[in-house]
């Protein structure tokens, strides 16, 4: 657990000297617009409980407990995640750091408050389908299965370890709310700000 947190510190840490640093999807990963079958998501979270996809929606936040972006989100991840509950719109945790394990994503759970259903991923065979490459990033999925969005949640981060304070862009609540409102929705992606997850298997 020691090396594994001080590995991921220093990951991080080390990204954040090449600010601006973002990734692209990977060439296998999903394409905005398609659809793809429930069996491709994961049907089990860490607590052994059914995951249970959004009326809706269902929003896949890829986190990591030692990011510093992701700390930094988790009171705003907490509030979205809260008031969307009740719209049909279902979150879940993805964790697809190397090496991670259940009770490391448990504590971070614990610490921030945010009891959302999560699933580790350390294979990335998920996050690499739906094209996560960055934490904190999302993937929003409707209930057909088509992806509708990809990228960040907001864009108060301009680049690694700089933000320019309130965000005045909120994508992924924007998104969110013209789901709920039944309002037609083109693919969209923006591109997040964050640690760099490990390259997709090729």
């Amino acid at each position: 657990m020691t090396s594994f947190r001080h590995s991921a510190l220093t990951f991080c840490c080390a990204l954040i000297v090449c600010a601006g640093c973002t990734t692209t999807p990977h060439p296998t990963a999903a394409p905005l617009g398609s659809t793809f079958a429930r069996s491709s998501m994961p049907t089990i979270d860490i607590d052994g409980r059914t995951l249970a996809l959004g009326r809706l929606a269902t929003v896949c936040y890829f986190a990591g407990p030692e990011c510093p972006i992701v700390r930094a989100y988790a009171p705003e991840v907490a509030r979205l995640s809260t008031r969307d509950a009740g719209r049909g719109i279902a979150w879940i945790m993805v964790f697809s750091e190397i090496g991670i394990t259940t009770e490391f994503v448990q504590n971070f759970r614990r610490e921030y408050a945010l009891p959302l259903p999560s699933v580790i991923d350390s294979s990335q065979q998920f996050g690499c389908l739906l094209g996560a490459q960055t934490i904190p990033s999302v993937v929003v999925i409707d209930a057909q299965g088509t992806l509708l969005y990809r990228g960040r949640i907001d864009n108060r981060y301009q680049a690694l370890g700089l933000s320019y304070g309130p965000p005045t862009q909120h994508d992924l609540a924007d998104v969110v709310d013209a789901i709920a409102a039944g309002s037609p929705l083109p693919p969209a992606e923006t591109p997040a700000i964050g640690c760099v997850l490990p390259p997709c298997p090729k």
